[in-house]
C-alpha cells in the first residue's frame, strides 16, 4: 500500500474512532483537552522532536529546548488556571498526601547541591505539571468518565498512527540503538517508550471495556464498542511483539493476570490483609527464585541474555561511581555531571540507570529511597481501602500500583516524565472526588 494511502486511511480510522466515542459519551468540559494534550505528548515524543535533527539535538540540549518550555509551561499554567476557578484547596491535597509530598519537597531541596541547580528545579517543576494534570481529571465531575475518555481517545489516535509510522514512514517510526541495531518506535523516541504506551494504554482499554460490558444492558451497540477495543489490544500486542519490548510486554500480562485476581482479594476484610497477602507473594517468589532461580528461566523465556540486554553492565558501571550514599547527587543531575559521563563512557550513550530504584538512590541517596518506600506503602494502603470496595477502578489502581513496582526493577520512571509515572501518581494520589464519583466507586462488583 503506498505510504500515503496507509496515512490517509489511518486518519480516517481514528476520525471515526473519535466520533464512535463522542456518540457513546461526551465530554463533561473543555478542560480536559489540557490533560489530554500533556497524555498525548507523554504519549509520543515532545514536541521540538517533530522539527527535524537540529531541533532534536537542541532538545537534549542541558538547557532544554524554548518549544518544549512554552508547550509544557502553557499547559502546566492552563492546569494552574482550571483549578484556580474550581477552588481547588492545595492544604487538603497536602493533609492527604502527606508522603507523596515530602518526596517533591525533599527532591527540591536535593537540587541545591546538584551541579545544575536550575536545570534540576526545571525538570522537578515539569514532573510536578503531572500532578496538576491529574488533579484536572479528578476534580471533574466525573472523574472516572474523564479518566477513560482522555485516555481511550490517545490510544485511539497513538495506536493507528505507530503502526503506519513504523510500517510506512520509518524516517518517524524506526530508529537505532546505540549499537546500530534497528528499532521500531512508532511515535516514541525509543522501543521501550513504545512499550510503555502500550502498556498503559493497554491496560486501560481493558478496564473501559470491563465498564462498558458491565453496562452492556444500556449500551446500543455493545458488541461493536467491545470488537473495537479488542481490535485495539490486538493493535497494541503487534506494537510490543515487533518492538521486542519484553518488559512491557510481561508486565501486560502480569497487569491481566492480577486484574482477574483481584476478585479473590476482595474477599478479604481489612486493607492490612490484602498488604500481608502482597508481601507473602513476594516472600514466595523471593523463596522461588533463591531456591530455583526463577529469573534465570524467565530470562531465557523472554529471549533475553542473563545481564538484561546489558541493563546489569549498566547498573555494575553507576554502582561505581562515587555518590552521597545519604543525599545522592541531586534531583535528575547525575547523568549530567562527570559521573554520568564516565558511565556513558563504558556502556554507551544512555540516561537511564534502567532501575527507578537506583535512579532515586542516585538522586537522593538512601534519603530519596526511604521516602519513595514510604510514599509506595502509603499509597498502596490507601489503594487496598478501594479495591476492597470492589468497584473496577479500585482493582485497576491496585493492578498499577504493582506493575509499576514491578517495572522500576528493570526500567526508570519514578519522577521521570512518562506515561508509568503519570499513571501511578493517578493511582496513589488521595483527591477527594466528586460525590458522583463516590457514588460510582460505591457500587460494588459482585465477587465470584
Amino acid at each position: 500500500m503506498p505510504p500515503r494511502l496507509a496515512l490517509l486511511a489511518a486518519v480516517g480510522l481514528i476520525v471515526w474512532l473519535f466520533h464512535r466515542d463522542r456518540r457513546l459519551r461526551r465530554a463533561p468540559s473543555l478542560a480536559l483537552l489540557v490533560p489530554g494534550a500533556w497524555l498525548a505528548i507523554l504519549g509520543t515524543r515532545p514536541m521540538a522532536n517533530w522539527y527535524g535533527p537540529e531541533a532534536n539535538a537542541a532538545a537534549t540540549d542541558l538547557e532544554g529546548n524554548v518549544v518544549n518550555l512554552v508547550v509544557l509551561g502553557f499547559l502546566i499554567l492552563s492546569a494552574f488556571v482550571v483549578l484556580r476557578q474550581r477552588e481547588f484547596h492545595w492544604s487538603e491535597f497536602i493533609r492527604n498526601n502527606k508522603a507523596l509530598v515530602a518526596v517533591y519537597l525533599y527532591l527540591a531541596v536535593s537540587t541545591f547541591w546538584s551541579d545544575y541547580t536550575f536545570v534540576a528545579l526545571k525538570r522537578l517543576a515539569k514532573d510536578f505539571g503531572c500532578v496538576a494534570m491529574i488533579l484536572v481529571l479528578l476534580t471533574q465531575e466525573n472523574p472516572l468518565e474523564s479518566i477513560r475518555i482522555v485516555f481511550v481517545r490517545c490510544a485511539y489516535l497513538i495506536f493507528p498512527l505507530s503502526v503506519v509510522t513504523i510500517k510506512y514512514y520509518p524516517d518517524i517510526g524506526r530508529n537505532f540503538s546505540q549499537w546500530g541495531d534497528q528499532m521500531y518506535t512508532g511515535l516514541t523516541m525509543q522501543k521501550n517508550s513504545l512499550g510503555q504506551v502500550v502498556l498503559v494504554f493497554g491496560m486501560m482499554l481493558i478496564w473501559d471495556m470491563l465498564e462498558l460490558w458491565r453496562d452492556r444492558e444500556e449500551l446500543a451497540d455493545q458488541q461493536t464498542e467491545i470488537g473495537i477495543r479488542v481490535g485495539m489490544l490486538l493493535m497494541g500486542v503487534w506494537l510490543l511483539l515487533v518492538s521486542n519490548s519484553k518488559t512491557a510486554l510481561l508486565c501486560l500480562v502480569l497487569g491481566g493476570v492480577i486484574l482477574w485476581g483481584t476478585k479473590h482479594l476482595m474477599r478479604l476484610g481489612h486493607p492490612q490483609q490484602v498488604m500481608a497477602c502482597v508481601i507473602a507473594a513476594a516472600v514466595v517468589l523471593g523463596v522461588l527464585e533463591w531456591s530455583f532461580g526463577i529469573s534465570d528461566m524467565l530470562i531465557g523465556w523472554l529471549g533475553r541474555d542473563k545481564t538484561l540486554t546489558g541493563r546489569m553492565d549498566i547498573w555494575r558501571a553507576v554502582n561505581q561511581q562515587v555518590t552521597d550514599p545519604i543525599v545522592g547527587t541531586g534531583f535528575y543531575s547525575f547523568w549530567d555531571a562527570k559521573m554520568g559521563a564516565t558511565v556513558v563512557e563504558q556502556v554507551g550513550k544512555i540516561n537511564t540507570a534502567h532501575n527507578g530504584y537506583l535512579e532515586m538512590y542516585l538522586d537522593g541517596g538512601m534519603i530519596g529511597v526511604l521516602l519513595l518506600v514510604m510514599m509506595l506503602w502509603a499509597g498502596g494502603l490507601k489503594i487496598m481501602e478501594t479495591l476492597l470496595e470492589g468497584a473496577l477502578f479500585g482493582r485497576l489502581r491496585f493492578v498499577f500500583w504493582i506493575v509499576a513496582i514491578i517495572y522500576n526493577f528493570s526500567e526508570s520512571s519514578f519522577f521521570r516524565l512518562g506515561l508509568m509515572w503519570f499513571t501511578l501518581l493517578l493511582v496513589v494520589i488521595d483527591c477527594p472526588l466528586h460525590p458522583e464519583a463516590d457514588a460510582g466507586l460505591e457500587e460494588s462488583v459482585p465477587v465470584e
